[in-house]
């Protein structure tokens, strides 16, 4: 891994605005009542976007006052992975560039499962399904999501998905995440229907400038960053972003 090299991105509001800050008082002092670092759990986002690939549209819904990570404020869809995510049956195939990416932190199966999580993930928490038509009806695999694909003659589709970026939650968090940002753009096309569940609520796509107005948390404020920096390449780097607090400083790297 490399330091994040911020002339990479012409944004004015580039991802280089966190690189080099300390943890807030408010955050080191959280970190000193816990008694360890909760080691982070693998998990998966998916920036889904309509329309002009420059300017589009993105998928993003309000996580419900309930949570007691992140309350309230907008987030792109995702989650952790499940143990299910390693064994669901799928569609497509990852890129070789995202591929050699995730392998490059884990195992082939798990590399697949990130990837096919955020696919899961988004069903749950908008209502939108990702797949592909299959005639090869799998068993029942006894979990809500994998077995609503099959009702529909679908197997998630991991095609097309693209990795863009990485950020693990700094250590003063009480539930911490190692998140994997994936890009999916799905066309020109009328904006699919999406709802509301349980984990997000007031879900829709709101254009760049609608984002902005929205409440959003520091780390998807970064990430949005990045995102815009990135589908503004003719072709993804090699490498992604990678976000981390060290030591009490936020890091930004390029992995591998």
């Amino acid at each position: 891994m490399t330091e994040f090299d911020s002339s990479m991105s012409p944004d004015p509001m580039k991802p280089s605005k966190v690189s080099g800050m300390h943890l807030t008082d408010k955050e080191r002092s959280a970190r000193k009542n816990l008694e360890k670092a909760p080691r982070p759990r693998i998990a998966a986002t998916v920036v889904l976007t309509i329309g002009d690939r420059h300017n589009p549209k993105i998928l993003m819904g309000q996580r419900s006052k309930r949570h007691d990570f992140m309350p309230s404020v907008y987030v792109f869809p995702g989650g952790r992975v499940d143990r299910i995510d390693s064994f669901a049956p799928f569609a497509g195939d990852l890129s070789a560039r995202t591929q050699r990416v995730l392998e490059a932190a884990v195992p082939p199966r798990k590399a697949r499962a990130i990837a096919l999580s955020c696919i899961r993930e988004t069903y749950e928490e908008t209502g939108l399904m990702i797949g592909a038509e299959t005639e090869n009806q799998r068993r029942n695999m006894k979990n809500p999501t994998y077995d609503a694909f099959r009702k529909a003659g679908q197997l998630p589709d991991i095609s097309n998905l693209e990795v863009f970026g990485r950020a693990i939650t700094p250590p003063h968090r009480h539930k911490r995440f190692d998140a994997w940002f994936f890009h999916r753009h799905l066309g020109d096309v009328a904006p699919p229907e999406v709802g509301d569940s349980r984990e997000l609520l007031n879900v829709g796509w709101f254009s760049l400038d609608e984002i902005k107005k929205l409440e959003l948390q520091r780390a998807t404020v970064m990430m949005m960053d990045v995102f815009k920096d990135y589908v503004r390449r003719p072709t993804p780097e090699p490498g992604i972003f990678f976000s981390r607090a060290r030591h009490g400083i936020f890091k930004q790297e390029s992995f591998p």
